[in-house]
C-alpha cells in the first residue's frame, strides 16, 4: 500500500513537472490550488501515523515540602539577616544545619537578653538628677511671706465684739464665759485645742449660735496695726504696707501674706495685675521684701504670759500654709536668706500610676483630696486631710484654720468639748504604714498625701541681731528682710531610668550584635512570612 501511494505520488509529481513546463506558472498555480485539497484528502491517512486514544498528560506535582523548601530557599537567598543564606544555599546538608543552628542561637539568645531588658524596663525605676545648680531664680515667684501673730486676739476690740456678737444686756455670767471664750482663742491652734474643755464646762447655750470665724477674723490684727507706715520696701521699691500684706486664712488663723494665691483678694489681684505673683531676679540684702512691725504692748491682755511676738511663714503662693515657721521677738533686726531648690518630675513618667511615681501632676486628680479651689501640694493635701479628720470626729468644719468645705457647718461654741477631747487626734499626723514599724500609742490620723511631681523646698538661713535704738526712744519694733541667698538656685529632675526609646535602642543594639539585622530586616522577614503564607492559604483553597 505504502509502495502503491509512493508511485502515486511520483506520478503527480511528474505531471506537475510537465504542466510547469508548458503552461504559464499563474495557470499552474490556480489549477494546483484547486486541485490541493482534493489530494489532500487521499493522501491523510498515510500521512498522518494513528495515534492511540488516551487523556491529556499532567505535569507531576511537587511535594508541599520541597514547593516552600524551594520558596525559602529563593527568598533568603539574598537576606539581610546574615547566616539564614548560607542555611538555605550551601550543597552539604551538615554545613546547611550548621548555619541555621548557629543562626537560630544567635536569634534565642538576642530574644532572651531582649527579655531581661524588657523586664528591667517594666519595672519603671525612677531616678533622679541634678539638671543644672545655675538655674536663674527668676524662672519662679517669689515665695509667699506670712506674719501671724502668736495672738489672736486683739484685745483692745474685746469690748466692741461683745457689743456686736453678744445679746444686748448680756448678765455677768455671759460676760465672764465670753471672757473665757476669747482666752481660749487667743492661742488656740490644732495642737492646743485641749484648752477648750474646761470651756465645755461653762453654760454655752446662749452662745450657741456664735460664728467663730466672723468673731475671730473681727478680732484678728489689722494690717495698719501691726505694720508702720510706709516701711514696706520690695525689690528696693516702697508700697504701702497694706496693699502688699492682705488678710488671708491659714493653720495659725488669719494671717498678713504677701505674694499669695489663697485669699480672693490675690486671685483678683492676678487677674488684673498679669505680673502677679511678683518675682525677683536680683539677690542679698535690700533687695527683696522688709518690713517694720510695731511691737507694742498694749495689744496684749494684761497678765498674760506670752509676750507680744510674730510667727514668720515661708511658702509658695498656691500653698494653704506651712508647718515650717520662725518666731519674730521685739526689739530684733531679722534676715532670713532664702534659697530655693526646683524638684520637676519629667513628662515620660506619665504613664507611671502616680501610686508608683510617688506623686501627682497638676492635671491629675488625687482622691484624697476634694477641695477644687486649691492646687494640689502635699501641705494642702494634709490641711485638707485634717479638715476631714475633724468633719468625721466632731461633725463640723472649723473654716477659719483650714480650706473651707462647701455645706458643712462650722463648729460651733457647743463643739468645743469634741474638739478638745480630740486634740491628739489632730494635732498629729501618721503616715503610710509606720504601725507596723512603729509601735505608737498615739491616736492621731492617717492621710496619704504624696508629693507634687512639680514643686519647690526653701531652705531658710535666719540671722538675727538686737535692734539698735536711738537715745530717749520709747518704740518697741521687729524689723525683717527676706531675699535670695544667691541669684541662681539647683534644679533637680526626676525621670524614668529606661524608657521606650533606651528599650528600643537597646533591642536595635542586641539584634545587631546577635543577628546582623536591622529593620529592613524584619519588614524583608515580614514580607516573606507573608508571601509565605499567602502562598499556603492559595494552594488550600485549590484544593
Amino acid at each position: 500500500m505504502k509502495l502503491t501511494w509512493a508511485l502515486i505520488s511520483y506520478q503527480l509529481y511528474r505531471t506537475y513537472t510537465f504542466f510547469r513546463q508548458t503552461i504559464s506558472p499563474v495557470s499552474l498555480n490556480n489549477t494546483f490550488s484547486k486541485l490541493f485539497p482534493f489530494i489532500m484528502l487521499l493522501y491523510t491517512r498515510e500521512l498522518v501515523a494513528p495515534r492511540p486514544k488516551q487523556e491529556l498528560l499532567r505535569f507531576k506535582n511537587k511535594a508541599l515540602g520541597i514547593k516552600y523548601k524551594d520558596r525559602l530557599r529563593s527568598s533568603f537567598a539574598h537576606s539581610t539577616i546574615h547566616g539564614m543564606q548560607h542555611a538555605f544555599e550551601e550543597r552539604h546538608l551538615w554545613q546547611r544545619c550548621l548555619w541555621l543552628t548557629i543562626a537560630l542561637g544567635a536569634g534565642i539568645t538576642g530574644f532572651s537578653l531582649y527579655t531581661a531588658l524588657r523586664h528591667r524596663h517594666s519595672e519603671q525605676t525612677l531616678v533622679s538628677l541634678i539638671d543644672t545648680t545655675q538655674l536663674p531664680v527668676y524662672h519662679i515667684d517669689f515665695p509667699a511671706v506670712a506674719i501671724c501673730p502668736w495672738s489672736h486676739v486683739n484685745w483692745q476690740r474685746a469690748p466692741s465684739a461683745l457689743l456686736r456678737f453678744l445679746p444686748k444686756n448680756p448678765n455677768a455670767e455671759l460676760r465672764e464665759t465670753f471672757r473665757q471664750l476669747l482666752v481660749v482663742l487667743e492661742v488656740v491652734t490644732f495642737s492646743n485645742f485641749n484648752r477648750a474643755v474646761d470651756l465645755a464646762k461653762r453654760n454655752l447655750t446662749t452662745l450657741r449660735f456664735l460664728q467663730l470665724k466672723k468673731m475671730m477674723n473681727y478680732l484678728a490684727y489689722r494690717c495698719d496695726e501691726l505694720f508702720i507706715p510706709d516701711s514696706c520696701v520690695f525689690d528696693e521699691t516702697p508700697y504701702d504696707c497694706c496693699k502688699l500684706f492682705v488678710p488671708e486664712q491659714t493653720e495659725k488663723g488669719q494671717c498678713l501674706v504677701f505674694n499669695s494665691l489663697i485669699s480672693d483678694h490675690s486671685r483678683k489681684k492676678q487677674l488684673t495685675n498679669k505680673f502677679y505673683p511678683y518675682k525677683l531676679s536680683t539677690a542679698g540684702e535690700e533687695s527683696g521684701v522688709k518690713f517694720t512691725l510695731n511691737a507694742s504692748f498694749s495689744f496684749v491682755r494684761n497678765g498674760v504670759e506670752v509676750p507680744f511676738g510674730m510667727n514668720l511663714m515661708i511658702k509658695e503662693p498656691g500653698q494653704w500654709s506651712n508647718q515650717m515657721m520662725y518666731h519674730l521677738y521685739p526689739d530684733t533686726e531679722n534676715f532670713v536668706a532664702v534659697h530655693p531648690m526646683v524638684t520637676e518630675t519629667s513628662p515620660n513618667t506619665y504613664e507611671m500610676s502616680p501610686s508608683k511615681r510617688g506623686c501627682y501632676f497638676d492635671n491629675e486628680k488625687n482622691p484624697n483630696f476634694l477641695d477644687t479651689s486649691l492646687t494640689y501640694n502635699r501641705e494642702n493635701c494634709l490641711a485638707m486631710c485634717l479638715h476631714l479628720v475633724v468633719l468625721k470626729t466632731c461633725n463640723c468644719s472649723t473654716p477659719v484654720f483650714l480650706p473651707p468645705i462647701e455645706g458643712i457647718r462650722e463648729c460651733g461654741i457647743e463643739d468645743a468639748g469634741c474638739l478638745g477631747g480630740n486634740a491628739d487626734i489632730f494635732s498629729y499626723v501618721k503616715m503610710g504604714d509606720q504601725e507596723k514599724y512603729i509601735n505608737d500609742s498615739r491616736r492621731g490620723h492617717f492621710c496619704d498625701c504624696p508629693d507634687n511631681c512639680n514643686s519647690r523646698q526653701y531652705k531658710m538661713t535666719l540671722n538675727v541681731r538686737k535692734l539698735d535704738y536711738p537715745k530717749n526712744s520709747t518704740d518697741r519694733l521687729i524689723t525683717a528682710q527676706i531675699y535670695y541667698g544667691q541669684r541662681v538656685m539647683t534644679k533637680i529632675i526626676t525621670k524614668l531610668k529606661y524608657t521606650n526609646l533606651d528599650l528600643l535602642a537597646n533591642f536595635g543594639g542586641i539584634v545587631s550584635l546577635y543577628m546582623g539585622a536591622s529593620v529592613m530586616s524584619f519588614i524583608e522577614l515580614s514580607f516573606i512570612l507573608v508571601k509565605l503564607t499567602w502562598a499556603l492559604i492559595t494552594d488550600v483553597c485549590a484544593k
